[in-house]
């Protein structure tokens, strides 16, 4: 017997003598409808147990984020008062900056003023 010949599909001669199938395709018919009910009923049994597990899964998830939640609060203010802090300090470095380079800026008009004052010729007439 060759490999056709043992899986029912022969070249029609020999074997189950009927064309269309024979008992052996009947067989395996039977054999695969039974397959594909059991499989339907593995389907609606993992369909039944889904819904509770998702919902416990879920119900756990949601308890980690509330866990989460209550931690990141004192972190949360923790980071603001600290960022407050740096806040203010860098605000009284930038205004300490600020007045050291108007105060700068200012010397250098004097100097500039006083050195036009210089140059000019003595016998220019005096206000």
């Amino acid at each position: 017997m060759g490999p056709d010949e043992q899986s029912g599909q022969g070249s029609g001669t020999g074997g189950g003598g009927e064309q269309g199938g024979g008992p052996r395709r009947e067989q395996a018919r039977a054999t695969a409808e039974r397959m594909i009910s059991q499989l339907q009923v593995m389907i609606d049994q993992a369909t039944k147990t889904a819904g509770p597990v998702l919902r416990d899964v879920a119900a756990k998830a949601a308890e980690l984020a509330a866990v989460a939640a209550e931690n990141a609060g004192p972190v949360a203010h923790k980071a603001a008062n600290v960022t407050e802090h740096v806040g203010d300090r860098l605000a009284a470095r930038s205004k300490d900056l600020a007045a050291d380079l108007r105060k700068a800026a200012e010397v250098a008009r004097t100097r500039a003023g006083q050195s036009d004052d210089e140059s000019k010729p003595d016998d220019a007439p005096k206000a």
